[in-house]
C-alpha cells in the first residue's frame, strides 16, 4: 500500500512542490516540441509554488480568501507582514554592505570597477539575492548593450528556468525565458552556448525563429540559489505565519464582538417592539408569568473571555516564526541592550545561514565574471577571472571601543595585520599598513628643511649652540 504525502503546499494548493532543476540528456537539440514541453512543465509544477511564496512576500495570505461571514459578525482580516519583514532583516544584513570585487591587476580591477558601475551591479547582487530569499533561487541573464559593451540583469524564476544535462557535472544547455503577450500568446527567448533563440506562438503553435551571437562563450545566464535545496527563506514557516493571521484575526472578532454587548431586562415583561430586531437593539428579556416575582433586573450579558489563552497562542506562534526562520527579530528592545557579545550569540543562526547562502552566492558571482572573461572585451580575459577576489560584509553594529581594547591588549603578542584585521573599520589591513607606512615617511620627510631638522626639541638646540659656542677661537 502506498501513502501519498500530504504537505503544507498539499493543503493549501492541491499538489505538492516542485523545486528541482530541468534536466535533459547532454547534447539535446531543442525544438518546438521540447520547447513547449518544458515551459508546460514550468507553468504546472513550479509555478504555484514560486506564485504562493511571492504572494507571501506581498502580504496576500489566506485569510483574505475565506469566505465571508454573516453581515451580522464580525469578520477583520488581518495579516502580519512577517514575510516580507523577515525578508528585508535578513538581506539588509546579508547584503546591506555592497560586495567587493578585486582584482591585484590595475588595469583588469578598473575594468571590473567600470563594469560594475555601469551595470549597477549593486542594485542587481540586492535584486539577485531578494529573490533567492523569496524563491529559492533566482538569475542573472547577460546581453549585448547598444554599445557593444556586456550587460547584465537580475530575472525572476517565475518567468524564467535554467536546463541542465543529466550528467554528474551538472552542466547547464539552456535558459529560457518567457512571457504572455495581451493575447495570451507565448513570447520569449531560450540560449545555449553560443547563439540566442526567439520564440511565439503567433501562429497558434510555438514556432522558433532566427539565432543570434551572443559571444560569452556558454550559456549567458547564472542561476543563483539560496541554499542545496533550493528553499525560501520563509518557506519553511508559511503555515505559522497563516496559523498567525488566523489568531489574530479572531482575536480581533473577539474584541469586537465583546464590544458589542447584550443587554438582560430580568423581572418584567417589555413591549412586543424589542422583539423586531433582535440584533438591531441586543436587548434579551426574561420574566416570569408566575405572580410573586422579584424587582426587576437590568444588567448586560458577560461572555467567555478568552483573551489570555489568545494571547499565549500569539505569542508563541510569534516566537515560532522568528526561531524557526533564524531570522531575530532585531525591533525587539532587548537588542537595544544587549552586549557585543550577547547580541552575536543572537545573530549566530542567521550568520550561519548567511555564511551558507554566501558560498553559493559567490560561486554565482564567479561564474559571472567567467562569462565577462570569455567576452571580447579587453583587458579582463582568459583566466583572469580565477585571480579575483571577491569579499562579502556582514552589515552588522559593530562595538568600535570593545574592539579597540582587544587590539590594545594583544598588541606586541601578534602581527600588526592581525591587530587591524579585528577591527570592523579597517577593510584592508595589508593596505592600511601599507598607508601608516607612507603617513609615517611623510612625516618624517616634513620634518627636514634643506637637510636640517626642524622638530628640534628648545632644550637641544640651546645645548647644541653652547657647544658651538664653546669650540670657537676668538681672534
Amino acid at each position: 500500500m502506498t501513502h501519498e504525502f500530504h504537505s503544507f503546499y498539499y493543503d493549501q494548493l492541491g499538489q505538492e512542490p516542485v523545486s528541482d532543476d530541468f534536466t535533459l540528456p547532454a547534447g539535446t537539440v531543442m525544438d518546438a516540441t521540447l520547447l513547449q514541453r518544458l515551459i508546460d512543465a514550468h507553468r504546472e509544477n513550479h509555478l504555484p509554488r514560486l506564485r504562493y511564496l511571492g504572494e507571501a512576500y506581498e502580504t496576500h495570505y489566506e485569510i483574505f480568501g475565506r469566505p465571508k461571514k454573516e453581515p451580522y459578525k464580525p469578520d477583520n482580516r488581518l495579516a502580519a507582514d512577517m514575510a516580507y519583514d523577515i525578508t528585508e532583516t535578513f538581506e539588509g544584513y546579508f547584503i546591506g554592505v555592497p560586495v567587493d570585487v578585486r582584482h591585484e591587476e590595475d588595469a583588469k580591477d578598473a575594468y571590473l570597477a567600470d563594469y560594475m558601475a555601469r551595470n549597477h551591479q549593486e542594485d542587481t547582487d540586492a535584486e539577485l539575492s531578494k529573490m533567492c530569499s523569496k524563491f529559492g533561487v533566482s538569475y542573472e541573464m547577460f546581453y549585448q548593450d547598444d554599445e557593444g559593451r556586456p550587460r547584465s540583469v537580475a530575472v525572476s524564476p517565475l518567468t524564467s528556468f535554467m536546463v541542465f544535462d543529466d550528467s554528474v557535472l551538472h552542466r547547464k544547455i539552456y535558459f529560457v525565458r518567457y512571457a504572455y503577450d495581451e493575447e495570451s500568446r507565448i513570447v520569449g527567448s531560450f540560449s545555449d552556448a553560443t547563439k540566442v533563440y526567439h520564440f511565439d506562438s503567433a501562429s497558434g503553435t510555438l514556432e522558433i525563429g532566427e539565432a543570434e551571437d551572443h559571444y560569452f562563450g556558454d550559456v549567458p545566464a547564472v542561476q543563483f540559489v539560496q541554499n542545496g535545496e533550493r528553499r525560501g527563506l520563509y518557506e519553511g514557516v508559511l503555515n505559522l505565519i497563516e496559523a498567525y493571521n488566523r489568531v489574530l484575526s479572531e482575536k480581533a472578532n473577539d474584541v469586537e464582538y465583546f464590544s458589542d454587548a447584550y443587554m438582560v431586562v430580568e423581572g418584567t415583561k417589555l413591549d412586543e417592539d424589542w422583539k423586531a430586531d433582535l440584533r438591531e437593539y441586543k436587548l434579551i428579556n426574561l420574566w416570569d408569568s408566575g405572580e410573586g416575582g422579584g424587582a426587576p433586573k437590568v444588567y448586560f450579558l458577560q461572555k467567555p473571555d478568552a483573551d489570555t489563552a489568545q494571547e499565549n497562542l500569539v505569542t508563541r506562534l510569534e516566537n515560532l516564526i522568528f526561531k524557526l526562520s533564524m531570522v531575530p527579530d532585531i525591533t525587539d528592545e532587548s537588542f537595544s541592550t544587549a552586549s557585543g557579545t550577547a547580541l552575536k550569540m543572537r545573530m549566530m543562526p542567521m550568520n550561519n545561514l548567511a555564511r551558507n547562502k554566501e558560498r553559493k552566492f559567490v560561486l554565482g558571482i564567479q561564474e559571472r565574471l567567467r562569462l565577462l572573461a570569455n567576452y571580447p572585451d579587453k583587458p579582463f580575459e582568459g583566466d583572469d577571472w580565477q585571480a579575483v577576489e571577491i569579499t562579502m560584509h556582514r552589515n552588522m553594529p559593530q562595538d568600535v571601543e570593545a574592539e579597540a581594547s582587544v587590539v590594545q591588549s594583544l598588541s606586541g603578542i601578534v602581527s600588526q595585520e592581525t591587530l587591524l584585521g579585528l577591527l570592523s573599520c579597517v577593510d584592508e589591513p595589508k593596505k592600511e599598513i601599507e598607508r601608516m607606512a607612507d603617513e609615517k615617511e611623510q612625516r618624517v620627510q616634513s620634518s627636514v628643511v634643506e637637510g636640517f631638522p626642524t622638530n628640534r626639541l628648545p632644550e637641544q638646540a640651546t645645548t647644541e649652540t653652547e657647544e658651538t659656542d664653546e669650540g670657537n677661537v676668538q681672534p
